[in-house]
């Protein structure tokens, strides 16, 4: 029997969230049920994204999960399954808004009826009911905001203490992809991008400011709304970018 869940981040559009198999608990044959599925008020009923984040899948998973999403906030995945054909509105790299329509349940993959099948994956498969029901649950930002301040202070020489202000911005350096592209500051900006979410591309985290860095730099610098003669992919020494990198304006 379906039960009504109070939850404070919802994930469907209509705000009634029906639970009708939940995490690993599904059946006796599927105790490895790595999510839960939910339904609306009426059945069927669109997705939303339960929190700001950079979409990092879309496709299909032949394996089970239909067409599906996976959105990535600060390293932490939530992954929509059991999506209808045709119904998915956001793209791979697309930053999207917490509340917003990414597409509309359905039956793809392997499902005995419409619903959404809603998981989080950190470093594996968690429950996701916490994420649903819990006030700000995928505010892990702040530890990773302390981590990046402190290591981009002990690579720019500045007083290590976690706190950004107007010594550490006044010794911040222009980087790009060809001035500083190699600069120490580059890896923990690198760790600190990551961790909200966005894509670095083939190399990943390796302290080498390339094209794919610069790719996310301009996308950074869009999400956050610097002007466009701004969204050029260079940080420049003690500039708008390290601003708000650093939470100063």
């Amino acid at each position: 029997m379906a039960k009504l869940l109070n939850v404070k981040n919802k994930v469907l559009k209509g705000g009634k969230h029906y639970l009708t198999s939940d995490y690993k608990t599904r059946n006796s044959n599927r105790s490895t049920h790595n999510g839960m599925d939910l339904v609306g008020a009426n059945g069927i009923d669109d997705i939303v994204a339960i929190e700001n984040g950079t979409v990092t899948y879309t496709g299909y998973d032949a394996s089970g999960g239909g067409y599906w999403i996976s959105i990535t906030t600060n390293g932490i995945e939530h992954r929509y399954f059991h999506l209808k054909k045709g119904s998915i509105k956001v793209s791979k790299g697309e930053y999207v808004q917490k509340g917003s329509v990414i597409a509309t349940m359905g039956e793809t993959g392997n499902a005995t009826g419409a619903n959404l099948h809603f998981a989080i994956y950190k470093n594996g498969y968690v429950d996701p009911l916490p994420y649903l029901v819990n006030d700000n649950p995928f505010d892990v930002v702040n530890d990773a905001y302390k981590t990046f301040v402190k290591d981009l202070q002990r690579a720019i020489g500045a007083n290590i203490d976690g706190i950004a202000g107007p010594e550490t911005l006044s010794k911040t350096p222009t980087i790009s992809t060809s001035t500083g592209w190699n600069h120490a500051a580059v890896r923990p900006l690198q760790v600190y991008l990551q961790s909200l979410g966005y894509d670095l591309g083939s190399h990943g985290v390796d302290g080498k400011f390339g094209n794919d860095m610069k790719a996310c730099i301009k996308k950074y610098q869009n999400d956050v709304g610097l002007d466009t003669k701004y969204q050029d992919g260079i940080i420049t020494a003690k500039m708008y970018t390290w601003q708000k990198l650093l939470k100063l304006n």
